[in-house]
């Protein structure tokens, strides 16, 4: 049967509509996110700080199936490691392009799966935190706010999608206790941290069944964050430890899992382990060159007195292309000179302590101004300190125990000798013992500018705590951030500590 004309015309018009309709809608996606062995294979690479190898296997898998979302995440993670652990400025500029690039591609990708936001969460997560490291916060903050913007987005779609608890979690806890500098940073991100949620977020994380390989190195990080939040604001080292423990047990032949594990190994008192750790941690090449673990190495060294310790902060403060830790580096260096009765030295190391680096850290701030002040310790008081930092107390208190307080005529030293004997009491669990002199230390450093006596209300903050005696300890807590207003040490540590601990006892 033939069609009329205006039959003909009609369907012309609706064939034409529908073209143009339909041209108006996107066609959906081919990404995909396969886990391939060979990203598999490169993700070790990354996490064994071997960047050159991985990279040659993501180009070729780029070439072979450009459609991987894989692919730009693992690279964007090569680049977000690099700078994290060398902090060189330039390598960040010099990168800077490329990694936004990786980011924008990933963007602008339309695909309707759980680990496109999580990818997108933790590139955002990467670019943020390396940009507080530079001091970039305005920046940093905006960068942060997307990557909560794509978990929550995530949460809504996926709720049972729980790698995103990595992100969500670390966010939780960090936001729970923002120190009064950064309260600005929260109110553009929109989030109200909270301890508990976050350390919850990350608990299911790494109980779940989750055993496919794509969630091993995953698994891994997200250990590492739970045993840093777990030491840093939850006050329970031991956590920490029991956390990174087996997931690090490779440590001898990965540079990620050596730094990691000697990390906590410090932070719960197991000094000695942590030299071990670090002296068997796998040859640097030129392209994976981990500076900081010599720091670290000379610090466990210092902390034990080891004759040697020096040369490991002579070999940070050469290579390293970073900005922080130097002035720290070469304030120890001046320590130990000290403790050779070598004050010419000191002062050598003094004065460069206040020519290199930057001030933005705690430590380094302390450092400087230390170094500005050409503060002599007496040999004495600084072993027992770094005796009382590696947990050797029983040897750190036999030194404290041949000092006579009248004899050290700077006030701040008769604060260091008095806050060192209470914290020696208050670790071996002697609290009758060490209430009082904290107490004695708050009342004579209340109008210094020291941070003896901000720090001992925290720790008394902590004290109560344990005892069940949550009135006090909120008392204490509270003090500690608010009463001590010429105190110029330790701010933001001390305001963070006393808000987690406010917090944990739901005040």
């Amino acid at each position: 049967m033939l069609f009329s004309k205006r039959f003909k015309k009609n369907m012309c018009k609706r064939v034409l509509f529908f073209y143009f309709f339909f041209s108006l809608i996107p066609a959906y996606s081919k990404a995909t996110f396969n886990m391939n062995e060979e990203c598999l294979k490169a993700q070790s690479l990354i996490y064994g700080l071997k960047f050159d190898e991985a990279e040659k296997i993501l180009q070729s898998e780029a070439v072979k199936n450009n459609e991987n979302i894989v692919v730009p995440w693992l690279s964007e993670s090569i680049i977000f490691l690099k700078i994290f652990i060398s902090e060189d400025k330039d390598l960040y500029d010099k990168n800077n392009q490329r990694w936004n690039t990786l980011i924008e591609s990933t963007r602008k990708v339309d695909f309707r799966n759980a680990w496109y936001r999580f990818i997108l969460s933790d590139m955002y997560m990467h670019k943020g935190l390396i940009k507080l490291k530079f001091n970039e916060t305005i920046s940093a903050g905006n960068d942060l706010k997307t990557a909560y913007k794509y978990l929550k987005e995530n949460r809504k779609m996926f709720p049972s999608f729980l790698p995103d608890n990595k992100n969500y979690g670390l966010l939780a806890c960090a936001f729970s206790s923002v120190p009064k500098k950064y309260q600005w940073l929260a109110k553009i991100i929109g989030l109200e941290g909270d301890m508990n949620t976050g350390l919850k977020e990350i608990e299911d994380y790494l109980n779940s069944s989750h055993k496919v390989r794509e969630h091993e190195w995953l698994k891994v990080e997200t250990a590492f964050i739970y045993a840093l939040v777990q030491h840093h604001l939850n006050k329970d080292a031991e956590a920490a430890w029991q956390c990174i423990e087996p997931y690090t047990r490779n440590y001898k032949n990965n540079l990620l899992l050596n730094y990691m594990r000697a990390t906590i190994a410090g932070y719960s008192g197991r000094n000695d382990e942590m030299i071990d750790i670090l002296s068997h941690k796998p040859a640097y090449t030129a392209n994976n060159a981990f500076y900081y673990m010599d720091f670290l190495l000379g610090l466990a060294k210092m902390r034990r007195l080891d004759a040697d310790a020096d040369v490991y902060f002579k070999i940070f403060t050469v290579k390293y292309k970073g900005r922080n830790y130097i002035k720290s580096a070469y304030r120890n260096l001046s320590w130990l000179s000290l403790i050779k009765n070598d004050y010419t030295t000191a002062l050598t190391y003094y004065s460069l302590c206040t020519k290199n680096g930057v001030a933005i850290i705690e430590e380094d701030k302390q450092a400087e101004r230390e170094a500005v002040e050409n503060t002599l310790w007496p040999p004495d008081i600084i072993r027992s300190r770094l005796l009382f930092d590696g947990k050797y107390y029983d040897k750190s208190m036999a030194l404290l125990q041949t000092i006579r307080e009248n004899s050290l005529a700077n006030i701040r030293f008769r604060l260091e000798f008095n806050y060192r004997k209470a914290r020696i009491y208050h670790e071996k669990l002697e609290y009758s013992s060490a209430i009082p002199i904290y107490k004695r230390v708050i009342e004579s450093g209340k109008n210094e500018t020291y941070y003896f006596a901000a720090y001992s209300a925290l720790q008394l903050g902590f004290i109560y705590e344990k005892l069940g005696q949550n009135t006090l300890a909120i008392t204490y807590f509270r003090k500690a951030k608010d009463d001590f207003d010429m105190n110029q040490e330790y701010c933001n540590s001390i305001d963070q500590k006393a808000k987690a601990g406010i917090k944990r006892l739901g005040k």
